[in-house]
């Protein structure tokens, strides 16, 4: 495992030099092996290859494609291990140290793909691009974009989340990745509050240079406020939250799936509410460290249905609504037990599934979400006040999910978190909605985790600390 410097410094050439478009080609080999940018081919390849990073990195888990994806669901008892193979327990019994690849993994691997992107935004803002303008500003959003969620998932696997502290200044943030770095750099945390603001402020310049179309697999304008949408929830901003949610729900033409095209929708690319996917192909795929692999009775089986847990009674208690045709019966299997079914592979292969990364759905839980703190604005979180206007966005999806549907004149803050668990489970989700209204989740070995639990946290990997004595390791590891 290569320490941050690598990172920083030499894995800016990583993707580079790696994979042109991994949907049909073979790993590039049309850069210099410097890994200069000069063209818009060569920023085409260059968002190809930090895809790569993200998909087969070194480490292979811990991304986007792999356990990143189920992390913020089987860390509660929502989801059981009943393959016991040795893979996420670390991750669901909160047991994991330093040295541990749940607290390694993450971090090489973003940081890896991080210098990806300021290789590509060094060359743009330098003048080193040859081409279309409208383009090369295109790309240069998207590169901004991938910083600015990698910072914001990074900071939520090491850092406390902005709403539910007195003062984000006074709490630790990431080692902030916003250019290329010496090989030799030793970087020191920022706070969390100049972490968020860079997110946010990554995102705002990036949006009015992105298309609206960029095909499936390519960051598009829609992606950019969505994740900003997504990051002003998490800072407290509620309003600004609220506003960049309907923008996207009002203006971009995205669809809610309906009860006859919901189920389907997983197992194929590109459906009506995918605002931006994760492509992974049979050639470019992280094998048995995919999703598939994991929520499936003949892989790992370690994120199977926890049957005494609040989402499968629901899920197998209503069968008007479309989501409980996402539990798949495998009792009869070696690994017996009830299974998620948003990952059923392509083409024959349980391998080839697309994370998708930014749904529809997702903006109007935010607009709900946001909408309620609007309405109940107490520091002290009352779960059981209600909102007439959050009401609008739950009955939108539940009217396109559940037959026979009526809507409900109010919602409570804990109507909203169940309707988080039962619309985006297994997509890294579930315990963030309760740790961010300052709720308590159960892990999988019954423990109650509190959403200011040390535990929350990953702790900086010690190798890091080791290479550099003055970085800032996260409370009690």
């Amino acid at each position: 495992m290569k320490k941050i410097i690598f990172s920083f410094g030499l894995a800016m050439s990583l993707g580079l030099t790696s994979c042109s478009d991994f949907l049909d080609k073979e790993p590039s080999t049309e850069l210099p092996s410097n890994g200069a940018i000069t063209s818009v081919a060569d920023l085409e390849n260059a968002v190809n290859g930090l895809c790569y990073v993200l998909i087969e990195s070194a480490s292979g888990r811990m991304n986007y494609a792999s356990e990143f994806g189920l992390y913020g669901d089987i860390r509660c008892n929502d989801f059981v291990n009943i393959g016991r193979n040795g893979q996420t327990e670390l991750i669901s019994q909160y047991t994991n140290h330093a040295t541990d690849y749940p607290s390694e993994y993450p971090y090489y691997t973003f940081y890896a793909a991080l210098a990806n992107a300021n290789n590509a935004l060094e060359s743009i803002e330098n003048g080193s691009v040859e081409g279309d303008a409208v383009e090369v500003d295109n790309y240069k959003g998207q590169f901004l974009t991938w910083r600015a969620m990698m910072h914001f998932d990074l900071a939520r696997i090491y850092c406390k989340i902005p709403a539910t502290v007195d003062n984000p200044a006074d709490e630790l943030g990431l080692v902030i990745s916003d250019r290329v770095f010496p090989t030799d750099y030793k970087g020191l945390r920022a706070d969390l509050k100049t972490t968020y603001d860079d997110i946010i402020g990554w995102l705002s310049e990036a949006i009015p240079m992105l298309a609206e179309d960029n095909g499936t697999g390519y960051i598009n304008q829609a992606t950019a406020l969505a994740l900003r949408a997504r990051a002003y929830l998490y800072t407290g901003q509620y309003g600004l939250a609220l506003q960049d949610a309907r923008n996207v729900i009002d203006n971009y033409g995205y669809e809610l799936l309906t009860v006859s095209n919901y189920v389907s929708s997983w197992g194929k690319e590109d459906q009506d509410e995918s605002i931006f996917e994760l492509l992974i192909t049979e050639k470019y795929n992280p094998q048995r460290y995919g999703l598939g692999y994991y929520t499936d009775a003949s892989g790992y089986a370690e994120c199977a249905f926890n049957v005494d847990g609040y989402l499968f009674k629901y899920l197998s208690s209503h069968p008007e609504d479309v989501r409980s045709g996402l539990v798949k019966d495998q009792t009869a299997a070696k690994n017996s037990g009830y299974y998620p079914a948003k990952y059923p592979g392509r083409d024959g292969s349980i391998y080839v599934n697309n994370p998708k990364l930014v749904r529809l759905s997702e903006m109007y839980l935010i607009a709900a979400e946001a909408q309620w703190h609007l309405d109940n604005p107490s520091a002290d979180i009352n779960v059981n006040a209600v909102s007439a206007d959050a009401a609008a966005y739950i009955n939108d999806i539940n009217r396109n999910r559940i037959t026979g549907y009526t809507d409900v004149a109010e919602v409570s803050l804990a109507d909203i978190l169940h309707a988080w668990e039962i619309e985006m489970f297994c997509e890294n989700q579930i315990t963030y909605a309760y740790w961010r209204n300052k709720q308590s989740v159960t892990s999988t070995v019954g423990q109650e985790i509190t959403y200011d639990d040390y535990r929350v946290l990953q702790p900086i990997p010690q190798r890091e600390i080791d290479y550099n004595k003055d970085l800032q390791q996260n409370d009690r590891y």
